[in-house]
């Protein structure tokens, strides 16, 4: 969850910060408020999304609102699983679901709010004092504002954002680094990515192996075939083994013969011996850390085999 908080002091924003969970960065950014406080999850901030904040702020004052939330259209078949917001033809909040099993609209919360502060201290203060309540934005702060007649207001960001919460979209976010423009740029000096280095020797390819449309990191060896794929750090594909369309995670072994299809293979798990994996349709298979699938074994498509 990101909040930004206008002209607020630091020592508040700090106690926020603690008692919702979150972590505190102060951006030096063009906001041209002195004083604004800037919450967001721990990681670094990119330039498109300063930029995206800047023009939500300015869009929550034009509209003079109390709350604006960052909103996301996501596929129908995932908006169950979200907070949805429910606008009308200007913008306007209605309503807001919870993960409506039957959703009326596709516009996810993306757990972005700009507040204005005098609302936000008010509705936190309540919500303290509240025994019953569990002090979440999404289930007590924001229904209780809608309720109240609160002005709030949608803001669309359509640039790319993906909630990894189900194996589905975990899988679609993998297959998006093989996209060809990416669809977020993973070298911007502004926004580095920090991973462990094992130290791992260089891949190897072998002549035997058939490698095309696939992201392959250090320590990898591939003697059989991959396509469309993301093989992570001390992979080894074995001679006459196929990996399609799927993750395969740091560690883990795909035996010669052995075929992986729409799945996802954890780490240091084990794929024996002219198995399968996964299949051309259906759901992601999922093989778990260090499991071994035997010889000549099976794991559908959409089932997660965790021992």
């Amino acid at each position: 969850m990101n909040i930004v908080l206008y002209g607020v002091p630091a020592k508040t924003a700090g106690r926020i910060a603690g008692q919702y969970g979150l972590k505190e960065i102060n951006s030096p950014d063009k906001f041209d408020a002195s004083g604004t406080m800037v919450l967001v999850p721990p990681i670094s901030t990119p330039r498109y999304l300063l930029a995206f904040y800047n023009a939500m702020l300015r869009h929550h004052i034009q509209k003079n609102a109390d709350v604006t939330i960052a909103v996301r259209q996501v596929p129908w078949e995932e908006a169950s699983r979200f907070g949805i917001m429910n606008t009308d033809e200007q913008g306007t909040i209605t309503e807001f679901e919870e993960k409506p099993a039957h959703p009326k609209s596709n516009n996810a919360s993306m757990g972005v709010y700009i507040f204005r502060w005098d609302k936000l201290r008010d509705y936190l203060t309540r919500d303290e004092q509240d025994p019953a309540s569990s002090n979440d934005f999404g289930k007590n702060v924001i229904p209780a504002m809608l309720g109240d007649g609160c002005r709030m207001v949608a803001y669309s960001f359509n640039d790319y954002w993906k909630d990894v919460g189900t194996i589905a979209s975990l899988w679609e976010a993998n297959m998006d680094l093989l996209k060809t423009p990416l669809p977020i740029d993973l070298h911007d000096k502004k926004w580095r990515i920090y991973a462990r280095n094992f130290g791992s020797e260089p891949q190897y390819i072998a002549p035997t192996a058939s490698v095309s449309d696939t992201l392959a990191t250090e320590g990898c060896v591939v003697y059989g075939k991959t396509q469309h794929a993301i093989l992570s750090t001390d992979v080894i594909v074995e001679k006459d083994a196929q990996v399609i369309d799927s993750v395969i995670m740091p560690g883990a072994v795909i035996r010669a013969g052995a075929v992986v299809r729409r799945a996802i293979v954890a780490e240091n798990a084990v794929v024996g011996y002219y198995a399968n994996v996964g299949g051309a349709e259906g759901e992601i298979a999922v093989v778990g850390p260090g499991v071994r699938v035997p010889d000549h074994g099976a794991v559908l498509p959409g089932e997660q085999r965790a021992q």
